[in-house]
C-alpha cells in the first residue's frame, strides 16, 4: 500500500502557548480518504489526535478541514487527488477547540442573525402549488441543499477582516426565504442582510464557492441579494420623492 505523510496542526488552548504541526507516515488503500488517513494516525502514533466526523458519506459535513491550503470535506476526499504530502489544519476563522476540531458557535450565529427559519404567512394553506412554468417557481433559489459545513466561512477573508460579517452561508440561506413567497418575514430578513455586516461588504472572490463540497455558489446568491437590496432601496427613494411632490 502507498504511503502518505501528514503533517497535522496539533494545538490545546490553555495548554500549548502555540499551534505546532507533526508529522506522521501511515500507509492508506488506494481508495482512502484523507479522514481515513486520519484514524491511520489516530490508531498509530498519536492516540489523542482530535477531529470531528459523523456520517463518513459526505452528507452531514462534520469533517471540513483545511488540506494543502483549501477547506475540504475529508470524508469524500481522497488521498490520490491531493498527493502524497498532506498540511491538515482546522478551520479559518473559527476558533480551536482542540488540534482540528473547532467551535463553530460564530458559524451558527451569524447563521441566527440572517433569520434562516422559514415563517409561513398567516394566510398560508396546507399546500402551495408551485406550477415549473410559472414566475414563481422560477425565483426560487434551485441550489442544492446547504451542509453547514463551514468550508466557504473558513474560507472567506471578508470574515477573517470583519468577524460581524454575516458569511456565505447565512446570506445564501436568506436568499432561499426572501424569493419564497410563502414566508412572511422578507422584509426583516433583507433589513438584515443588507445592512452593514451583510451582502455589500462582500468583494465578490467567489472563494466560498470554489470551495464548497456541494457545487454551491454562495457568491452567485449574494450577487442576487445585492440586486434584490439595491431595488428595494430604489423603489423606497422614488415612493418617498413622488409622496413629497404630492
Amino acid at each position: 500500500m502507498p504511503k502518505v505523510t501528514l503533517s497535522v496542526q496539533r494545538f490545546t488552548p490553555g495548554t500549548d502557548q502555540a499551534p505546532r504541526f507533526e508529522a506522521h507516515e501511515v500507509e492508506v488503500g488506494p481508495s482512502a480518504s484523507i479522514l481515513d488517513a486520519l484514524f491511520a494516525v489516530q490508531r498509530g502514533a498519536a492516540p489523542d489526535l482530535a477531529f470531528r466526523f459523523s456520517c463518513r458519506v459526505g452528507m452531514c459535513g462534520s469533517c471540513a478541514m483545511v488540506v494543502n491550503g483549501r477547506e475540504q470535506l475529508t470524508c469524500s476526499t481522497l488521498v490520490r487527488t491531493v498527493g502524497t504530502t498532506l498540511r491538515i489544519e482546522p478551520l479559518r476563522n473559527l476558533p480551536v477547540v482542540r488540534d482540528l476540531a473547532v467551535d463553530l458557535a460564530p458559524f451558527f450565529d451569524a447563521y441566527q442573525r440572517a433569520l434562516p427559519h422559514f415563517i409561513p404567512k398567516d394566510d398560508l394553506a396546507d399546500f402551495h402549488r408551485f406550477p415549473h412554468a410559472e414566475a414563481e417557481w422560477q425565483a426560487l433559489n434551485h441550489q442544492p441543499q446547504c451542509i453547514d459545513c463551514g468550508a466557504c466561512y473558513s474560507s472567506c477573508t471578508l470574515v477573517t477582516m470583519h468577524p460581524r460579517y454575516l458569511g456565505p452561508m447565512a446570506l445564501h440561506r436568506a436568499l432561499a426565504l426572501i424569493v419564497d413567497p410563502r414566508d412572511k418575514a422578507q422584509a426583516e430578513r433583507m433589513e438584515a442582510v443588507a445592512g452593514e455586516a451583510g451582502v455589500f461588504r462582500c468583494h465578490t472572490l467567489g472563494n466560498c464557492r470554489d470551495v464548497c463540497p456541494r457545487g454551491i455558489s454562495p457568491t452567485a446568491s449574494i450577487n442576487r441579494l445585492k440586486r434584490l437590496a439595491l431595488a428595494k432601496h430604489v423603489r423606497t427613494f422614488f415612493t418617498r420623492l413622488l409622496g413629497r411632490q404630492t
